[in-house]
């Protein structure tokens, strides 16, 4: 790796310091040594360095604007704008000036404002590549990503190899929902650049969010023959794997990226649902407690466990486990409804009543049709409690809705409570007619191959 080009002048700038020594450097020396400490967030050494400048070449208008840069890195935004207005009077056309006033409109965020000066600095600009870096920064910030993009790939046609700005690229494709662009795009500079492991990584992070694992793994064994201590690559080729339902190599992917470097308590919890898949319980009962133990904010974890201790009858456990995940994501119908079936389980029904409600709360769910496929999935989970327990709650909710009572109805004939159903069936014909009628066919198609049921539809029908 090549030196720092600025380690002599800050050498011999620090050397000075330690010694209290005064010595000679002229003003292009002073604005490099302040624009490192700026750069590198040493904001002191840089306060010192520009002061020094002052003193030393009080004529010269640069240092003025490296006050306005300091003040602003230093979140002291009044004393900003006085030294941008002092810098201005002094010279108002020097080319950094309208870069620290769009860093100002920044920290006051005035987006707008801070985008034309920072689009005015670069026209201006003997080197464009920090301004760039500014305004990619607030095109991500405030969510218009194509254009981040479009600035990142002008920086990387100045430095090519710059991994953090491939990083910045690929978030930027990702989170403006350009997969499909970013694999273009990737695959283009892995042709100019094929022993990139960055890029290959990144290629296999794109195809992967598209649901094309077979390519995605191959890009991160790419990355990985160039980097064989890649640990990003080696847990997400773990996660590919672990959506491929290969467990058992999956759970090998996540051990390698534990051995190539400090691991997070995510990556065992990912080994730990894995082990659970191939039914390693004891395994994934270690693997989810060294998670908690690494990061005890890890709600996915807590929860993991509260199931596996209600799945071998140690409920009391389960249901602290289920509370820790609760307290952590208190949003999360599912951890909810884990912590409903240990209450049942347990025989404390008052309680388990509470977390279907926060079930309900916890979902947001606007429309009754919502509520059916909600309970639908719970059906499929074989809680059919619950999903009874969901509707009814529905129904107290939407209590003059008929679309609901449709629901209901048919719910009631689906798990065979005949008699409740025939109750609701009738009670709503009569509120709601023909209204209850449409929706219930419309949601239950096959009660209309029923006689008994069609039969009563058919004497709430409109006459002519």
């Amino acid at each position: 790796m090549s030196e720092d080009p600025s380690k002599h002048l800050i050498d011999r700038f620090e050397e000075q310091l330690r010694t209290k020594r005064v010595g000679f450097f002229d003003v292009d020396e002073l604005e490099e040594i302040a624009d490192y400490y700026l750069e590198t967030g040493q904001l002191a050494r840089a306060l010192l360095a520009i002061e020094m400048g002052v003193d030393m070449y009080p004529y010269a208008t640069t240092f003025a604007v490296k006050h306005a840069r300091y003040y602003v890195a230093a979140h002291q935004l009044d004393r900003a704008k006085e030294a941008i207005a002092k810098a201005e009077s002094l010279s108002p056309n020097h080319p950094d000036l309208e870069w620290v006033r769009g860093q100002l409109l920044m920290r006051l965020g005035k987006n707008g404002e801070a985008i034309a000066s920072l689009k005015k600095a670069l026209q201006n600009a003997e080197d464009p590549f920090p301004i760039q870096g500014h305004l990619a920064s607030l095109y991500t910030a405030i969510g218009q990503f194509s254009h981040a993009v479009k600035v990142l790939k002008a920086m990387l046609r100045e430095e090519p190899k710059d991994d953090h700005l491939l990083y910045m690229l690929a978030a930027n494709y990702d989170m403006a929902g350009q997969d499909d662009k970013a694999i273009e795009w990737f695959k283009g500079y892995i042709d100019q650049y094929p022993f990139s492991e960055t890029a290959w990584y990144h290629l296999g992070a794109a195809y992967y969010r598209l649901d094309d694992l077979d390519r995605a793994l191959d890009a991160m064994d790419y990355a990985l023959v160039i980097d064989e201590n890649f640990t990003a690559a080696h847990f997400d080729r773990g996660r590919i794997l672990e959506e491929k339902e290969d467990y058992k190599e999956a759970i090998k992917a996540f051990e390698a990226a534990i051995d190539t470097d400090e691991p997070g308590g995510y990556t065992y919890y990912r080994m730990g649902v894995c082990q659970q898949a191939l039914g390693l319980e004891a395994e994934a009962l270690e693997s989810l407690k060294h998670a908690t133990k690494l990061d005890e904010d890890l709600d996915e974890a807590w929860i993991e466990l509260a199931i596996i201790h209600g799945e071998n009858n140690r409920l009391f456990e389960g249901i602290q486990h289920a509370k820790k995940a609760l307290s952590l994501d208190p949003d999360n119908p599912d951890y909810y409804l884990v912590a409903y079936d240990l209450y049942m389980q347990l025989g404390l029904l008052l309680e388990a009543e509470k977390m279907l409600k926060m079930v309900l709360k916890t979902l947001r769910i606007e429309e009754p049709s919502g509520l059916l496929e909600y309970a639908k999935s719970l059906l499929e989970m074989n809680q059919i409690d619950a999903a009874h327990s969901v509707l009814r709650m529905g129904l107290e909710r939407y209590p003059d809705s008929p679309e609901m009572w449709a629901i209901y109805c048919g719910f009631l004939y689906a798990i065979q409570e005949l008699t409740l159903a025939q109750q609701h069936l009738k009670e709503a014909l009569q509120r709601y007619g023909s209204s209850f009628s449409t929706h219930l066919l419309l949601h239950y198609p096959k009660l209309g191959e029923d006689p008994e049921i069609t039969g009563e539809l058919n004497k709430h029908l409109p006459q002519p």
